[in-house]
């Protein structure tokens, strides 16, 4: 019978080296289609964008390849952030170990998502802030006066956004949508934790364990995709309402809801879904296969066989 890798099995020496090198490769990754999504949520019906694939090809004819990776150093510190959510999960899953598989992965991953939404709020908006500059329609009352031509749209910088922020909302414009930012990641991590393992204990009961006992690398990757599907759909809307909020709309929750109704309908639902459900699952594949393959390099038995092996 395969089981999983748990935190008193982990050098923790080992697995914050580990972590935090294989996670900013993970983030340099999903950074796109994590752009796009924010953008696609953003406009106003299709004023930018017809959909994903269009969108793809806009930002890479107008803005290149660094198009993509607008605010992403900021995104990048993330992987902090991330370090503090998993060693809060992984704490509290051991805390719950005597509870139903499903509430072991549903329990933790809404604390987790708190402690780490705390921290990685404030980094949110700013690059949430850097990504929609590209979207910017030419003002036709910045004219050139000497040649007659457009002036073009000057990206902000990364201090100039700040600034922005602290002008017109204060400190507390760091945190804009914090609480909408809780109602929509802290059930998306719930789901996300709890569909994990109980697709790991379904599927990966007709496989063979590896060699540590543990459920091998491509079924925990199965598994991690078929999650951030599930988690993606069932939290969208949420998504959808977070990213409005923080990227400048209106701080009710009642106010935007009706907004969006007004300007989307039915739709609204499924905004940017496929871009999100693409976003989730490819960032799901590689964070458990990176996250996996990081406790079983942090597994202590093998630093200790390694150890012996040496000694010999």
């Amino acid at each position: 019978m395969s089981r999983q890798i748990v935190w008193d099995d982990l050098d923790k020496k080992r697995y914050y080296f580990w972590g935090c090198t294989v996670f900013l490769g993970i983030r340099v990754c999903v950074y796109p289609t994590n752009l796009i999504k924010t953008r696609l949520q953003v406009q106003k019906g299709t004023d930018f964008y017809r959909g994903s694939y269009d969108a793809f090809l806009k930002v890479f004819k107008s803005e290149g390849i660094l198009g993509f990776y607008r605010g992403f150093p900021i995104f990048a510190l993330g992987v902090f952030f991330g370090q503090a959510y998993i060693t809060t999960y992984e704490y509290t899953k051991h805390k719950c170990s005597h509870m139903n598989l499903f509430l072991q992965g549903l329990l933790p991953g809404c604390i987790a998502s708190i402690a780490g939404q705390s921290l990685s709020v404030p980094a949110d908006v700013i690059t949430q802030r850097l990504q929609i500059q590209g979207m910017k329609k030419p003002n036709l009352s910045k004219v050139d006066i000497e040649t007659g031509t457009m002036k073009k749209n000057t990206p902000d910088s990364l201090r100039t956004v700040c600034s922005k922020i602290m002008k017109y909302d204060g400190i507390s414009g760091f945190y804009r949508g914090y609480f909408i930012s809780l109602m929509s990641n802290v059930p998306t991590s719930g789901i996300w934790w709890a569909s994990y393992n109980v697709l790991l204990q379904e599927i990966g009961q007709h496989f063979e364990a590896d060699s540590l006992g543990t459920h091998t690398i491509p079924v925990q990757a199965t598994c991690g995709v078929l999650s951030g599907a599930v988690s993606a759909f069932a939290t969208n809307p949420l998504d959808v309402m977070r990213t409005r909020i923080q990227t400048g709309g209106s701080r009710s929750l009642v106010k935007v809801t009706k907004k969006l109704w007004g300007e989307e309908g039915i739709s609204m639902f499924t905004k940017g879904l496929t871009a999100r459900a693409l976003s989730m699952s490819t960032s799901s594949l590689l964070i458990i296969m990176g996250y996996e393959t990081v406790k079983r390099l942090s597994f202590k038995h093998r630093s200790e066989r390694t150890l012996q092996t040496e000694a010999y």
